[in-house]
Formats: structure tokens, C-alpha cells, sequence
């Protein structure tokens, strides 16, 4: 089941379409690849489903301790993003995904935190940990997803920045494509290689 605070999400300012960002074609056209038919992304954005604050999902997978106390007495900081999206595997089979994700707080050098889930099974798939000052872990947390998913031979993933992929997966690689497609969709790569997130 899900956590009743889905029910209540306040919307975002932006949507996800179908089609990937401007700045994944940026990265690909830096590498020098211009061919739409090589720009191959195994991933669908499907949708945002809105955000809501730390305390309404306080039982979320991997909140940091520190983020507990403070809402168990009455500060909340950061917000949670719900989005869903699909991953596809080099057999066709399409993962049907839904991520929570918090933004964590610049002040207390959070990473993101969150889970990803089987939209259906609503069984857990991966880990989002913030593992660090200002760092981020993906960790696939289930074998049977991590065998489920066929990865793609000699595909390259384009990404904003990395973050830490604790299995070296390529499962963790898509879920980490997906968070930055969902915070990020605006997101240009500007001629000098530098990032623009508005």
C-alpha cells in the first residue's frame, strides 16, 4: 500500500512529457552524435505526480536520522518529489517504476534520499541514499529486479553529473538518469559544457 500522503501531493511547477529533455540531445551532440537513431535512451519520463513535505512521508526508506528528529519535533525541512517512469530492457520488457525522492537541505549538506518501487507490485527496486556531504548513492536493493532487467550492450547513459552507483549496475545508472530527468527537465547544456538547470 501506498503511504497516504500520495493521496494529498501538492503540484510542481512543470510536467514530463514523453519526449527526453533538451539537454539529454545537448550531451549526446557534444559526443558528437547527431543521428536521433543512435541517441538511444532505454528510459520513459511518464509523470510527476506531485511533491509533499518531509513530515507527511516521514517513513520513507532512508531518511537521514538527523531529518526524523528535526520532524519529529516540529521543523520540516525539504520536500518530497513523486514521479513515475519506465525503464526498458535490452529484451523489451518494460519496468514499470514509481520513485520518491527528497530534495534534502543545502544547509545540513544532504544528498537526495529516497526509494524507487515497482509501480504494480509496489516491491522495492532501489535504494536512494544520501550517503554523504552532499553525495548520493543508488543501490539496487532487490536481486529479483536486478536480474529482471536485461541491460543494453555498449549504450552510453548521458547524465548531468554522477552520482554513486553501488553495484555498478546499469539499473542503477537509468534510476539515476530518471532523478535528474524529473528534477532537471528545463535543464540546458550551454557550448561551453557548462550545466544551466533553469
Amino acid at each position: 500500500m501506498w503511504p497516504n500522503c500520495i493521496n494529498n501531493l501538492s503540484p510542481v511547477k512543470y510536467s514530463l512529457g514523453t519526449e527526453l529533455p533538451k539537454w539529454i540531445t545537448q550531451a549526446f551532440n557534444r559526443r558528437e552524435i547527431f543521428n536521433k537513431d543512435e541517441m538511444f535512451v532505454p528510459l520513459q519520463p511518464i509523470s510527476v505526480l506531485g511533491q509533499c513535505p518531509t513530515m507527511a512521508y516521514i517513513d520513507c526508506p532512508n531518511t537521514p536520522e538527523h531529518h526524523v528528529y528535526h520532524a519529529q519535533n516540529g521543523l520540516d525541512i525539504g520536500k518530497y518529489y513523486w514521479f513515475d517512469f519506465n525503464i526498458v530492457g535490452a529484451d523489451g520488457e518494460t519496468m514499470q517504476l514509481r520513485m520518491v525522492v527528497n530534495e534534502g537541505d543545502a544547509d545540513c549538506n544532504d544528498g537526495l534520499w529516497g526509494a524507487v518501487w515497482e509501480r504494480n507490485t509496489k516491491e522495492l527496486v532501489a535504494n536512494i541514499i544520501s550517503s554523504g556531504d552532499t553525495e548520493t548513492t543508488i543501490e539496487a536493493a532487490s536481486q529479483k529486479y536486478i536480474i529482471r532487467y536485461k541491460p543494453h550492450n555498449n549504450i552510453w547513459i548521458p547524465t548531468l553529473w554522477s552520482r554513486i552507483h553501488a553495484r555498478k549496475l546499469q539499473l542503477e545508472e537509468l534510476i539515476d538518469l530518471a532523478i535528474q530527468i524529473c528534477f532537471y527537465p528545463e535543464a540546458e547544456i550551454t557550448d561551453n559544457g557548462m550545466i544551466r538547470l533553469d
